[in-house]
């Protein structure tokens, strides 16, 4: 039988208010819709049937704050996700930064809400495809709030399944097999990967010329939103570059004229400058 589980807006603010003072962590930023699923996942998981009980549970069970923070990480990723977002990158846009980018300059890159790391050693690989015959360095910085994700990102051991998205090339290349359905990242592509644990509204990233976010801010707040992309504004160098997910868009938010759709339909963006883009050096767009 289904436990019925309920949570009323009383005790969603108390549970906010509550892991904020305790442990500094703003919950506020997430849809509340979004944010009374995770509720309930826990709450069902603790065998709860009401808001009030889980309350109390969580003012007196300090480790709980944990959990609850590690639920509102959604570990749906994989490599390469929406091919054709990549291959555009790849094709149209990094040819352009390079352009910019003098080969002394390290290339920085954010995947934001990394989950257990496809996206960033997607972006390893990608770059590292990209500038093999170049004199350019890279590094990614790669951040989520989920540490057992981050344990699993670090490790970089994935299945047949994960890699479903890869060519045998790339697999061959990139990965090494462990077990009969288990392949490990190489340490060369590992070690272009620095994972952090943090918050996309609170970490410290800066002077950066790329940021992934992509299926991240469907789980925010406008509000939240706008001061998410207003940070991306902040620590894009000029003329780089921001990607978001399929079904997230700057349109209708507060900065929407402060970044130039470089490709509208995969959700590729380039911080804008009074003059000219680089927007302008790639065709058809």
């Amino acid at each position: 039988m289904t436990l019925e589980v309920s949570i009323s807006d009383k005790d969603l603010q108390q549970i906010k208010e509550s892991v904020l003072k305790n442990h500094g962590l703003d919950l506020s930023y997430f849809k509340p819709a979004f944010l009374a699923r995770r509720i309930h996942v826990r709450m069902k998981m603790l065998n709860m049937r009401n808001s009030s009980e889980y309350v109390n549970f969580l003012n007196s069970k300090p480790n709980e704050i944990g959990s609850l923070y590690d639920s509102l990480s959604i570990n749906v990723t994989k490599f390469f996700r929406d091919k054709q977002v990549w291959q555009f990158f790849m094709q149209k846009v990094i040819p352009n930064l390079l352009e910019v980018i003098k080969p002394t300059d390290t290339i920085r890159i954010w995947s934001c809400g990394c989950a257990s790391g496809e996206e960033p050693y997607s972006l390893a690989i990608m770059f590292n495809e990209a500038l093999k015959n170049t004199d350019h360095k890279f590094k990614i910085l790669a951040t989520d709030i989920n540490l057992n994700s981050l344990r699993e990102a670090r490790t970089g051991v994935y299945t047949n399944d994960n890699l479903k998205n890869l060519d045998t090339r790339l697999i061959t290349k990139y990965f090494k097999k462990i077990e009969n359905d288990k392949y490990q990242i190489i340490e060369k592509i590992k070690n272009l990967v620095s994972f952090n644990v943090g918050d996309i509204t609170t970490f410290p990233a800066t002077y950066l010329d790329v940021v992934f976010c992509r299926n991240l801010l469907i789980y925010y707040g406008k509000d939240a939103q706008d001061l998410i992309f207003k940070k991306f504004y902040t620590v894009l160098k000029q003329n780089r570059f921001l990607v978001l997910g399929m079904d997230e868009t700057l349109w209708g938010h507060k900065l929407q004229n402060s970044f130039v759709p470089i490709s509208a339909k995969d959700r590729i963006y380039q911080k804008k400058l009074p003059t000219e883009t680089l927007s302008e050096l790639i065709t058809g767009q």
